[in-house]
């Protein structure tokens, strides 16, 4: 293989030519129209929120999916959406403990922590909105920040605006505010690491500005992208235990050479 610098436009247009062999094999591991599937919700999770009922809906996801994942927090999703009233923060950071206690009888994730969290930041992000929006709180701090260095200065105001959100979650929930760089799937970056595209030593807003720029070549949509490369770790074989005999781009691959070589 032609030796290109990691991160760099050589590296995003061999990147790109993976792309149509990963999303073929994802077709195959589970059908072409789940694939559509998957890709058109990962897109919708993770668009620009229209409202501060979105917006505040998705900062309870990344709460709620802290040590469970979101897999387990999308199961429950039309029983917490009634638990929280539509997650109408107004409405929320009224509840009281007899409220609370109703909450925690729904089939929800009963977790009275992380309940309280969410209630409890349903009354800051009214606070914080000041009889505005809170979203367009956010978008002045943007017109300000950083993407190339994974918004920083959104990061901070999350961690101090709200309860239950360190760093990861406000990286999560920025990301699933249309922020593409604050945060970095990990199974998409596996295969970009295990591609040799990207080094584990690359922070999380490089490897998103990196997925940015195969999108462009390809003509894609980033979000779009990094689903199609989230789902072939998943449920290929780039696994966290890697399958190389088993992938079908194995031989273009530099991990999958090279354990070939090793197990020759």
């Amino acid at each position: 293989m032609r030796r290109v610098k990691k991160g760099g436009a050589g590296a995003a247009r061999r990147a790109s030519r993976h792309v149509s062999d990963i999303e073929q094999a994802v077709d195959v591991l589970i059908g072409a129209d789940e694939a559509a599937r998957r890709s058109r919700r990962y897109l919708a999770d993770h668009d620009a929120p229209s409202d501060d009922h979105i917006a505040y809906a998705r900062l309870c996801l990344v709460v709620f999916a802290q040590g469970l994942g979101f897999n387990a927090v999308d199961a429950k999703l039309q029983a917490l959406n009634e638990a929280f009233v539509g997650f109408a923060p107004d409405r929320v950071a009224t509840f009281d403990d007899a409220q609370i206690a109703r909450v925690l009888e729904a089939p929800i994730i009963r977790n009275e922590a992380k309940v309280r969290a969410c209630v409890e930041n349903a009354r800051r992000w009214v606070e914080a909105s000041d009889g505005a929006t809170y979203l367009g709180k956010i978008a002045a701090i943007a017109a300000g920040d950083d993407a190339a260095d994974g918004w920083p200065a959104l990061v901070d105001r999350l961690q101090a605006d709200f309860a239950r959100i360190g760093e990861t979650a406000a990286r999560q929930t920025l990301k699933r505010w249309g922020f593409f760089t604050a945060f970095a799937h990990p199974g998409s970056r596996r295969v970009l690491e295990r591609l040799h595209l990207v080094d584990e030593s690359d922070p999380p807003a490089a490897v998103q500005c990196f997925v940015g720029a195969v999108a462009r070549i390809a003509g894609r949509d980033p979000y779009q992208l990094e689903a199609s490369l989230a789902l072939f770790a998943s449920l290929g074989p780039c696994k966290r235990d890697p399958a190389c005999d088993a992938c079908v781009i194995a031989d273009r691959c530099p991990t999958g050479l090279g354990r070939a070589s090793a197990s020759a």
